[in-house]
């Protein structure tokens, strides 16, 4: 590990008004070499737990479980708030399980996220995290339960509706000591360093045919949000990531392919930033720093 890289990504933090933590994880495939800063401090997930989804989805899949051409009728009962396009469909919109979690992915689609989350069950989601080694990491919640978690709610409580909760969330910022932002198993939560394991997990195609690699693959490069790892990085970069947010959380988490050069991990969260934006343009400048440092020149 380049002692000189993970000065200069301290420097970046400090430098930084985003005033929060910086995590940071990085993993060389072909070289072996890691990055690490805070990488086994604990994170909220936020929607970057959708990736683990994914990669469950998809070992159910090879195991036969889970056809995902099969389609799943979209009803009033399936609508979450937040980011995403399926709560405002017409109920009765019948989407294939392929469709819903690519808008899973590409657009962090809540409502997707927490059909397939339902499909797959809560302990088979942990099975998958356990298998892969991921010792910190606990998902005994979908979005919904992160939704209400911001402001205290209880997503069990019928009072709580679609309704209520979308417009609390739009009307009221979540208190910092929010359940949502708890680092507890009963939380969603994880570190930079499980999640490069688990991007690991799937470039190797740990648990995974050869097929299934690809399509979980092919999702994460489809991802729309480009404004935090790829953002400083050349054209001609891809990246199969999932970003994640709430309040002072600022996550991104995936592989980056450069035209030229060796394939990595990274993962590089923030939490407790009251500035947004600063944090993420900050996790845009740790991604360049690691590419620079093992690719080249960012001009």
């Amino acid at each position: 590990m380049s002692s000189q890289v993970v000065q200069q990504i301290k420097s970046l933090a400090d430098a930084s008004p985003f005033g929060g933590t910086l995590g940071v994880a990085a993993q060389n495939f072909k070289t072996g070499d890691v990055i690490y800063y805070n990488e086994d401090t604990i994170f909220p997930t936020a929607s970057t737990f959708k990736t683990v989804l994914l990669y469950e989805l998809y070992r159910q899949v090879d195991q036969g479980k889970i056809d995902p051409a099969d389609r799943i009728t979209i009803e009033d009962r399936h609508r979450i708030p937040g980011s995403g396009v399926i709560q405002d469909l017409d109920a009765g919109a019948a989407l294939t399980i392929r469709d819903i979690a690519t808008l899973m992915i590409v657009i962090s689609d809540n409502a997707g996220t927490d059909i397939i989350y339902d499909l797959l069950g809560r302990d088979a989601i942990q099975a998958a995290v356990s298998d892969l080694g991921m010792t910190t990491t606990s998902i005994p919640m979908g979005t919904w339960g992160l939704l209400c978690g911001l402001q205290n709610l209880d997503p069990d409580d019928p009072a709580n509706t679609y309704e209520h909760v979308k417009s609390l969330l739009k009307s009221t910022d979540a208190p910092w000591d929010a359940n949502a932002f708890r680092e507890t198993p009963d939380n969603d939560i994880t570190t930079p360093g499980d999640m490069v394991r688990l991007h690991e997990a799937i470039q190797n195609g740990e648990g995974l045919s050869e097929q299934a690699r690809d399509s979980v693959l092919d999702i994460l490069k489809r991802q729309k949000q480009s404004e935090r790892i790829p953002a400083r990085l050349p054209t001609g970069v891809v990246c199969a990531h999932k970003t994640g947010s709430l309040r002072g959380v600022r996550n991104d988490a995936g592989i980056v392919y450069p035209p030229d050069g060796p394939a990595y991990a990274l993962a590089v969260f923030t939490k407790g930033a009251p500035d947004g934006v600063a944090a993420t343009l900050l996790v845009g400048d740790v991604s360049k720093a690691i590419y620079e440092h093992w690719i080249g020149p960012v001009s």
